[in-house]
């Protein structure tokens, strides 16, 4: 047998394995199969394994884990192209409540470039986030120092990993950071979002009076996000803050930003605003507030009420926005 068909072969067989003790995790022949995948040179073996592990909850196998990730780091690009072994090992390590700090430090800085058509790619963004993540659940003590460094960083989603860990970490004085990332900017709108998400976590009365004013005469992208970031907060003065600039916004276009944010906020005031936007809104308001309050569908009673609102508007046909916006 050829040597690539012996390979494909082996790895077939191995992947079944792994596939074959998911289906009966607590026999210990299938603690054996995951045991030997976890040890394995291939990393979708190893991927495979991991997850398993991390959706059965297996903590005995904690330290495989542990060993598995430093074996595909000490391997370098070629032990794991893409590190998607690499964070499959970290996010079962982290769902299993690892205590130890060091690989997910090691991780949060972890960079692996590979060759790609004109400059080398890093492909460890994946690997990043999920450092930050798990030593912000670790509670980290420098990891307010850590966020410093990492809001530097090349990729987007780690830069959004860093203010989403400050958030779960809990620490009212790492305000200050995401305050000087606002306003020194980023390019990413995600970044951006979720810096203000976590500045209204970290401390709200700091975060209300920066975000209202850009969600009452801002422009585009910073009206937009600040307006999600007040909604997602849930807090009833954020509620204030989208009110007063709904009502003070003259452009239709103005107003839907304002009302996908009060979508967000899942209070009964937001609701109630919405529903009378589109019981007498006219078309491109009451068809804004419709959609703003279409992922709350499947609370009791929210979908007839929509319906019996947009009914009594004498202004514009609803029916066509009602049939794609509350469609299952």
């Amino acid at each position: 047998m050829p040597v690539a068909a012996r390979k494909k072969q082996d790895l077939e067989a191995a992947l079944n394995d792994v596939r074959d003790a998911a289906a009966a995790v607590d026999e210990p022949e299938s603690r054996q199969k995951l045991a030997a995948a976890l040890a394995s040179k291939r990393a979708m073996v190893v991927e495979r394994a991991a997850k398993v592990v991390k959706e059965h909850s297996l903590s005995d196998f904690s330290a495989a884990l542990r060993d598995a990730y430093q074996r595909l780091l000490d391997g370098g690009p070629k032990a794991d192209p893409g590190c998607r072994a690499k964070v499959a090992v970290l996010e079962a390590l982290d769902v299993l409540e690892w205590t130890d700090h060091e690989p997910f430090l090691s991780a949060s800085r972890y960079v692996q470039e590979e060759a790609a058509w004109g400059p080398p790619v890093d492909t460890a963004a994946g690997v990043r986030v999920r450092g930050v993540l798990a030593l912000a659940r670790l509670g980290y003590a420098d990891l307010p120092i850590l966020a410093g460094e990492r809001f530097e960083d090349s990729q987007p989603p780690v830069r959004a990993a860093v203010a989403d860990a400050l958030a779960a970490f809990g620490e009212r004085s790492s305000a200050g950071l995401l305050l000087h990332k606002l306003r020194v900017g980023d390019d990413d709108p995600l970044v951006k979002l979720a810096c203000m998400s976590a500045l209204m976590a970290l401390a709200p009365d700091w975060g209300l009076p920066y975000l209202s004013p850009l969600v009452a005469s801002g422009h585009g992208e910073a009206r937009e996000l600040a307006a999600l970031a007040l909604g997602q907060s849930h807090r009833p003065d954020a509620a204030d803050a989208l009110i007063a600039a709904l009502e003070s916004a003259v452009r239709s276009t103005e107003r839907e930003a304002v009302l996908r944010g009060l979508g967000l906020h899942r209070s009964d005031r937001a609701a109630d605003v919405l529903l009378k936007l589109i019981e007498t809104g006219a078309a491109a308001d009451a068809r804004a507030a419709v959609k703003a309050l279409a992922p709350r569908r499947f609370e009791p009673g929210l979908r007839e009420k929509i319906v019996a609102h947009a009914a009594r508007n004498a202004r514009v046909d609803l029916n066509d926005t009602l049939a794609k916006a509350l469609a299952d």
